[in-house]
């Protein structure tokens, strides 16, 4: 003859318990404890769950054997009560928690690009790659110290976005607020000259970037430690 039982637990269990417990229905209560109910075959069957919540380490609050009218009734309830859920369940889009050294390391990627496709585009102006041709950039001589200043300047933001996720927080957040706080004036000097629309365009979102990366560094969460 099969019985229908309650079984109380103290302390919530996680759902990945539930097979452990040949099936029994748990419910976790808000009062902290966990609530296994549902048919059980036999005494040895019983002896075998309670002998699991041993194992478990978890104070057994209760065990109540229910009559069989009376368990089917709180069975009907809860296929009710899952049907209903069921019925009500919606979907939506998965917020991923992003870590703050990532959506560093994706700023300086951005700016990045921004950066280097600007110098590109540079060529396509008219008059540039005779000025080129002539060892001439703005009012710079092109010689193996600009090239390798200018290498500088492109290699910083490079190492930036490796930086940004391999330091340790105090020192990755004092560096990104540094570095994006040179770079800003930087990126306006650019501007000096002739310019076109394209290059206002891309030093604002340039700006806007670094900028960015200046804030998320100044709010670098804390935490409490005890010494």
């Amino acid at each position: 003859m099969t019985y229908f039982y309650e079984i109380r637990i103290a302390g919530h269990l996680d759902a990945h318990w539930a097979d452990w417990f040949d099936g029994m229905s748990m419910t976790l209560e808000e009062d902290g404890n966990t609530l296994l109910s549902g048919p059980v075959p036999d005494q040895p069957a019983l002896y075998g769950i309670l002998r699991r919540v041993r194992d478990l380490g978890l104070p057994l609050v209760s065990v109540n054997q229910i009559p069989v009218n009376l368990s089917q009734q709180i069975l009907n309830k809860k296929r009710s009560n899952t049907k209903m859920n069921t019925n009500n369940m919606t979907t939506e889009m998965e917020d991923i928690k992003v870590s703050l050294k990532l959506k560093l390391a994706a700023l300086w990627t951005s700016f990045m690009f921004l950066y280097t496709y600007v110098d590109h585009f540079h060529l396509y102006m008219p008059g540039k790659i005779e000025d080129i041709l002539a060892g001439k950039v703005f009012t710079f001589d092109i010689s193996y110290v600009f090239l390798m200043v200018a290498m500088f300047f492109v290699a910083i933001p490079v190492l930036m976005i490796f930086l940004s996720v391999a330091l340790p927080a105090k020192v990755n957040r004092w560096t990104n607020i540094i570095v994006a706080a040179v770079y800003i004036p930087y990126m306006l000097f650019n501007l000096v000259g002739e310019t076109w629309l394209h290059m206002y365009f891309a030093a604002v979102i340039e700006v806007i970037l670094l900028c960015l990366i200046i804030r998320y560094s100044w709010k670098w969460p804390l935490i409490e430690t005890r010494n």
